[in-house]
């Protein structure tokens, strides 16, 4: 794997802890229950955004991948 893939080191991330992905271009929605997780991609090493969303309501939005990553190893 090149250095800097974090949107591949996320996606493993995510699967190890059972979250579904839909790769949508340059985002990537992961789906678990009623929660989402909404990632939006600069590149393969870099987040524009991204959202989580329980029920179908936005609860936070975050510009940092560690946030997000924490927020799927839950």
């Amino acid at each position: 794997m090149p250095e800097g893939d974090e949107r591949q080191d996320l996606q493993q991330t995510a699967e190890q802890v059972g979250w579904r992905r839909n790769d949508l271009g340059r985002v990537d929605l992961y789906l678990r229950g009623e929660t989402r997780v909404r990632v939006v991609w600069r590149g393969t090493d870099a987040i524009s955004g991204a959202t989580l969303t329980q029920d179908d309501v936005m609860m936070t939005y975050t510009r940092d991948l560690p946030t997000v990553t924490s927020w799927l190893k839950r």
